[in-house]
């Protein structure tokens, strides 16, 4: 077993410039641009000209966001990757198996990362040059653990349990496409019209067993402030993470095969309502939903959108033992 980095360039060793491949880190002999959204997704849900903010609140043409990738990694590792997630969406990612749950967070994580590299080539504010680009590689190297995983993308790998991420699949009453993440808590929510997913990276699947409950919202179509709501409660979890595990990696040169094993375990600071709910408000405000106050309310409860015909709160039925 070889226990060095030694198929792919690491953090130690990537220059991380427009020559090297965002995900394998090698220089590339034949340069490509990665899509980050890629070209498909893009078509499909009309996003071409539209933009998207990152974390400077500058907003970016989706068609721009583009990472330097090498041609093996472009059109062979990550086109076959992409395939198996577009079979995933035109099934609405109806029974999912573990491989196919890998998928998606090959997919989620790609997208996750790269949005993040490629801010290591924008400039904090253009007219401002000498304030420098939005990210460092030393910033960046936050995300090595993730960019690790991401080589499965490449070699077959094994996750051994628990698999770190968690996942959640919601069906929505919409046709609208949505896209948001946080940086802090590592984690990403697309909404594909009538299909959403959700999923939070390195919790060792702590916060889908927490917030189980939730998983049973696939027998309940969600409008969008529902969604925004459940998001909010995956979010802020995932916010209130006061570590993330370490992982062990290895590589067998002989098969071409990565394990993955965990040490530690995820902890987390006390869940705080107020602080949940500013949270929650600053989601709703970016989103344009304006309820005239506070979701949290006088009496120190919190304003829930999830509610059934009946008016019933559906927390009570989708936590229910």
């Amino acid at each position: 077993m070889e226990t060095e980095f030694n198929f792919y360039t690491n953090f130690k060793q990537e220059t991380f410039d427009d020559d090297s491949c965002f995900l394998c880190g090698k220089e590339c002999e034949t340069k490509t641009a990665e899509h980050i959204f890629p070209k498909w997704l893009q078509h499909k849900y009309d996003l071409w000209n539209q933009k998207l903010t990152i974390t400077n609140d500058t907003a970016i043409p989706y068609r721009n966001l583009t990472v330097p990738c090498c041609e093996k990694c472009n059109n062979e590792d990550l086109s076959r990757m992409e395939g198996k997630f577009q079979e995933l969406l035109e099934k609405s990612f109806e029974n999912l198996s573990i491989e196919d749950e890998q998928v998606i967070f090959q997919w989620t994580a790609k997208i996750l990362y790269s949005t993040r590299y490629k801010e290591l080539s924008l400039l904090i504010d253009r007219k401002k040059p000498e304030l420098g680009k939005i990210l460092n590689p030393y910033e960046l190297e936050r995300y090595s653990a993730l960019h690790l995983f991401l080589q499965s993308i490449r070699f077959k790998t094994t996750f051994h349990s628990p698999k770190p991420w968690s996942l959640f699949v919601f069906k929505c009453t919409d046709e609208e496409f949505f896209y948001h993440n946080n940086i802090a808590g590592l984690c990403v929510s697309m909404k594909f019209g009538k299909v959403a997913i959700t999923i939070v990276f390195e919790d060792n699947n702590i916060i889908e067993d927490f917030m189980d409950g939730f998983k049973k919202l696939k027998e309940y179509p969600i409008n969008f402030p529902q969604y925004l709501e459940v998001n909010c409660n995956l979010f802020y979890s995932a916010v209130i993470k006061e570590n993330v595990p370490k992982y062990i990696t290895e590589y067998n040169d002989l098969t071409k095969e990565i394990n993955v094993n965990t040490i530690g375990t995820l902890r987390s600071r006390k869940w705080d309502d107020q602080e949940y709910a500013f949270f929650f408000d600053y989601l709703l405000k970016s989103c344009g939903i304006d309820i005239g106050h506070s979701t949290l309310q006088t009496d120190g409860s919190i304003t829930s959108f999830l509610v059934d015909e009946n008016g019933e709160h559906l927390t009570k039925k989708l936590f229910e033992k």
